[in-house]
């Protein structure tokens, strides 16, 4: 009898030794992260996970599983800004090449006109919401490490993992055993127009939601557990929702069997109503629910598995399992998919800045070098160890892009400030790199035409030289320039026509210097007094020539209105030339005048976060100039430089924020009412040099009055002006609300509506 109890007990306990338990996580978004939950709640408990197989977000918590990341280390992933940038494709600050960034424009909509591919219109309708350049870098990151050690099997990873993607052409489920990991579990969550898919033979590949959202028959299949545990997500009575990005999962994803028979195991089903697709932001609560389910059904699934690993036991083998990965380094690099003077000119780049031996970071820091603003659509990377060495070579598969490049824009206002813009570019790759842009603006108060192109040189240090050719009329109307009690300008066009050419160079990542040198005819058209009954402008023109440098450095989160970042930027340049001044209705230019002088001017933005919904913001500019007096006064104020901080400013003609010299600052404290409106107050002072003064005078018997430009004394004004706003930020286009007053004149109070940019081009002396 003995012998039989002793029979029967060490069968149990081989049973149980050799009991084997397989985890099988279904997709469903931004829910999928209960199964970290379930994960956790099964190694607290001592309960083994042998196997995993996964589909979608289950793909993503497998493999991490797979590749030794405890429960913790996933949510914290997951909650990671840099999870943040796989989802909406942004890149961080700190990657962006201000360098490479052309000049800021009033666009709000761009579309692309490929010049070869059969789909004109890309811009229209893109292949994928996300821009994949963030996720394309982070999973090599993420996952070259374990493929390298798998040898390219995932029976090899710290635990055995399969998932599942999509063939939509075939209309079949495809399961991944072997071959990247990264790959793989990209294929597995690549949700259709969502991100781009994944092209494996020839044929694209996509979330394996689609056609086996809950791999239960592969992990049979594949692996033969003795006990199957089915984590399965779904949404549980979720309302239709008017997001279009909440209806394509159900649109798409086909109807599955969440089932696991019972003498396989048990499913743990979670319905969670309120969590969309995107929803990771909820990652923690989430986690939470996942967590409670798996500990409430703990006792049953114990019941079930007799074998115990302790959590200890499973710590100790997955840090030895990590100690063991090879370390992320890189030696050669392979690039693929361009022409052979393309592929020279991207090696030479990426040597700039990574040569011999580099770490995944110098990668990335080269990586979003190259693809910023760049005539380069992708760049996927993949590593493959090279076990001689012991690092890693990096092949890059280039696409290039063949378009040129359409931009609309400008504003809608209530006021005089409606604008039209249509921008066109195009960028050539070869042995160089060249950008060629044509920028066209049209509108009440600023008309012209600019052509630009910039050449990147395929030197040691970076560079480029430009040659811009510019031609815009700026005008200031009677609604945008009040009469005032003494006589002052009342209706004033400027005209500009100017060739510039400049040499850039970066500074850092978001800092850059220009030496620029050029060319200006500028024509200033207007009348003296306030008598429009006058036949003919006075005519004020300036034959220019213009040197310099430009420091500039942005990290600003908007182009007009920004609520984060800062901005520096110092000017100084040497200006000579004459000065032709003629009288309305004269036919010649009666008085020619010399000058030179030299300009310096600085500006200085910053916006601080003090709590989570309030911002205050900073900013200083001051001028120095040694420019003098123009023939006449009105000559003077509008060839002095501006003081113009807001977008209502840029357009309405004040010639008490005008001078040659000056001091100013202001203060932007901002209430962010929520991730799109913010209601912000702008107050500034202004302080002249010397304030550009108007001395009336006669000539001889002549009975005529003149007006010509005298300096005060120093400091001896002030002015002040003030806005609030209510602004909505769009993804592509501003929408502001604002009312606002200027120190002079008097009773200068105005309330408008902008939608969209008031940005014009840079003027010669800008």
């Amino acid at each position: 009898m003995h012998l039989l109890y002793a029979t029967v007990f060490l069968f149990f306990l081989s049973s149980a030794a050799a009991q084997k338990v397989g985890l099988v996580l279904s997709g469903g978004g931004a829910r999928g992260i209960a199964h970290i939950g379930v994960i956790k709640a099964l190694e607290e408990n001592n309960i083994p996970i042998d196997y995993v197989t996964g589909t979608s977000i289950g793909a993503i918590v497998g493999s991490f599983y797979a590749m030794g990341y405890t429960p913790d280390e996933m949510l914290e992933l997951i909650l990671s800004d840099e999870f943040g940038y796989w989802q909406t494709g942004k890149v961080g600050d700190e990657y962006i090449y201000y360098f490479k960034k052309p000049d800021e424009m009033p666009q709000f909509m761009r579309f692309a006109l490929n010049l070869k591919d059969s789909v004109i219109f890309e811009g229209l309708l893109p292949g994928s919401l996300i821009n994949p350049i963030q996720m394309n870098q982070a999973f090599l990151e993420l996952y070259a490490q374990a493929t390298a050690k798998s040898a390219w099997n995932f029976d090899n990873l710290f635990v055995p993992f399969r998932c599942m993607g999509s063939d939509v052409y075939g209309k079949k489920a495809v399961t991944f055993r072997n071959g990247d990991l990264g790959d793989a579990v990209r294929a597995s969550m690549t949700f259709p127009f969502i991100f781009n898919p994944i092209w494996k033979d020839g044929v694209p590949l996509f979330d394996g939601g689609i056609y086996d959202n809950f791999p239960v028959k592969v992990m049979k299949e594949d692996f033969h557990p003795d006990f199957i545990l089915g984590s399965a997500v779904r949404g549980g009575g979720l309302r239709p929702s008017e997001n279009p990005m909440n209806q394509l999962e159900p649109m798409i994803m086909q109807k599955t069997d969440y089932a696991v028979q019972e003498e396989d195991g048990i499913l743990l089903e979670m319905r969670l109503p309120g969590v969309f697709l995107l929803d990771f932001h909820k990652g923690r609560e989430i986690m939470q629910i996942g967590y409670d389910r798996a500990m409430g059904l703990i006792d049953t699934i114990k019941a079930r598995v007799n074998r115990e690993v302790p959590l200890a036991e499973v710590t100790a083998r997955r840090k030895a399992y990590k100690e063991s990965l090879p370390p992320l380094k890189f030696t050669n690099i392979y690039v693929t998919g361009v022409t052979e003077a393309q592929r020279h000119y991207i090696t030479a780049q990426l040597k700039r800045d990574i040569d011999g031996e580099f770490t995944m970071e110098e990668f990335r820091r080269a990586y979003f070098k190259m693809l910023t603003y760049s005539k380069i659509k992708e760049i996927i990377p993949s590593a493959i160890y090279n076990w001689k060495n012991k690092t890693f070579d990096l092949y890059l598969s280039v696409k290039i892009k063949d378009q040129v490049n359409v931009a609309i824009g400008g504003n809608i206002s209530s006021h005089q400030a409606n604008q039209l813009f249509l921008g066109l570019s195009y960028q050539s790759l070869g042995e160089t790199s060249a950008d060629y842009n044509a920028n066209f603006q049209m509108g009440n108060s600023f008309s012209g035409v600019s052509l630009d192109g910039r050449f990147f040189l395929s030197a040691r240090i970076p560079g480029y030289t430009s040659l811009k050719l510019a031609y815009f009329n700026k005008n200031y109307s009677q609604s945008q320039s009040l009469f005032y009690e003494d006589v002052v300008p009342a209706f004033i066009k400027k005209r500009e026509r100017y060739v510039l050419s400049r040499y850039g160079f970066p500074f850092m990542m978001r800092s850059k210097v220009e030496v620029f040198a050029g060319l200006g005819i500028l024509t200033d058209l207007y009348y003296q007094t306030s008598n429009l009954t006058d036949v003919e402008f006075d005519v004020s023109k300036y034959n220019l020539f213009s040197t310099g440098f430009r420091f500039e450095q942005n990290s600003l989160n908007y182009r007009q209105y920004p609520t984060d970042g800062r901005q520096q930027i110092l000017t100084a340049r040497y200006v000579r030339g004459n000065e032709q001044y003629r009288k309305g209705g004269g036919r010649y230019y009666a008085d020619v005048r010399k000058h030179e002088w030299l300009q310096a001017k600085g500006t200085w933005q910053n916006f601080m976060a003090i709590k989570k919904r309030f911002v205050l913001g900073m900013m200083g500019e001051a001028v120095y100039s040694t420019k003098r007096a123009s023939s006449n006064y009105t000559s003077t104020i509008l060839r002095a430089s501006a003081f113009t901080p807001t977008p209502h400013s840029k357009i309405s003609f004040s010639e008490a924020f005008y001078a040659d010299s000056y001091m100013a600052t202001g203060v932007i404290p901002i209430i962010k009412l929520n991730d799109m409106f913010h209601l912000r107050f702008e107050a500034y002072g202004f302080v002249p040099l010397r304030k550009i003064r108007k001395e009336a005078y006669t000539v001889g018997d002549n009975p005529a009055v003149y007006y010509r430009a005298r300096y005060g004394d120093y400091f001896s004004s002030y002015q002040y002006m003030g806005e609030a706003a209510l602004v909505l930020h769009l993804p592509f286009v501003s929408v502001s609300m604002f009312v606002n007053g200027y120190s002079y004149p008097k009773n200068n109070y105005n309330v408008g509506l902008n939608i969209g940019y008031l940005i014009f081009d840079s003027g010669f002396l800008d």
